[in-house]
């Protein structure tokens, strides 16, 4: 089966890339960024380009079974100032893939959605997008399923220039730094393993099921406070925390935790990795980078002790 997968170099983009050639599928990465640092193996086709260009879509969607629409401009308070690019692709590009996959005769595409309680460009955008998939559905013979992403973590998630929650109290706590908290800390956050949300993700689609969107994480409540002083303990790091005023776009004492009861019904009972383990893992995973990549980072946000 050939399976298209846009945005197929980033991190959420090649864990799927991965899973779906696990599987023996024939897979193409869309992506303006070459295939390369993110562990993706090199028997995925890859075509360099933009989700925007229509004529581009069309020749790669040929004969495609799947289509996987994880490409877009990512950012909280990176996109206050600077929206119109994230407008751009994350909305006018979302459309184009659902027109295109609809016009190649696709079965089945993919499109995340996000629980949408913060009011930010990239909340937007991604609200806009959903509901033009509802919208293609009523009319387009393309079965475009979409899933609501929590926090998903796992081993190549960028460092920056999008600031994460591992990544960047990853980077701190390897340079002995206070991990920098938004707000106090008591926000509650779902982390998701990014292997569970590929494997989540394309049991999901396969079902053609476009009258629910369900929650997709853990299901499982940990504050920020808690991830950090996880992320310390796994490293050693004595500096401690370190609470800033909360940034533009992001509100102080969020909940957010997966209601996982929908993907119940569909999928059964998921098959989730331990959140302690695969925390772990990851964390191990950024160990092993270059110190480079490390100091590089430190310098990019400019953190200091």
């Amino acid at each position: 089966m050939k399976a298209v997968v846009t945005g197929g170099s980033g991190f959420l983009g090649s864990t799927i890339a991965c899973r779906l050639i696990e599987e023996g599928h024939d897979v193409t990465v869309l992506d303006l960024k070459p295939i390369g640092t993110k562990g993706l193996r090199p028997d995925a086709r890859f075509v360099q380009g933009d989700v925007r260009d229509s004529e581009l879509l069309m020749k790669t969607f040929q004969d495609a079974e799947e289509v996987y629409h994880l490409a877009g401009v990512l950012g909280t308070s990176e996109l206050q100032e600077t929206p119109q690019e994230a407008i751009d692709v994350n909305i006018g590009g979302t459309v184009k893939v659902f027109e295109a996959a609809g016009t190649c005769g696709v079965p089945r595409v993919f499109y995340p959605g996000k629980p949408n309680v913060w009011l930010n460009t990239y909340t937007i955008t991604k609200a806009a997008a959903e509901s033009f998939a509802q919208m293609a559905n009523e009319s387009g013979p393309s079965r475009i399923c979409s899933l609501r992403y929590y926090n998903a973590y796992g081993p190549g998630q960028a460092l920056l220039p999008i600031r994460k929650i591992v990544p960047a109290f990853a980077a701190q706590a390897m340079r002995g730094l206070p991990i920098q908290v938004y707000g106090d800390g008591e926000q509650i956050v779902d982390m998701v393993y990014s292997h569970d949300l590929a494997d989540m993700t394309i049991r999901f689609t396969r079902t053609e099921r476009t009258d629910v969107i369900p929650d997709c994480g853990s299901g499982i409540s940990v504050s920020v406070n808690e991830v950090a002083a996880s992320v310390n303990e796994h490293f050693g790091n004595a500096a401690g925390i370190r609470h800033l005023p909360m940034r533009p776009g992001e509100v102080p004492r969020t909940v957010l935790t997966a209601d996982m009861t929908e993907l119940r019904e569909v999928l059964g009972e998921p098959r989730l990795s331990d959140y302690t383990t695969s925390l772990a893992e990851t964390l191990d995973w950024y160990a092993r980078l270059p110190a480079e990549e490390i100091d590089k980072t430190v310098a990019f946000y400019g953190w200091q002790v």
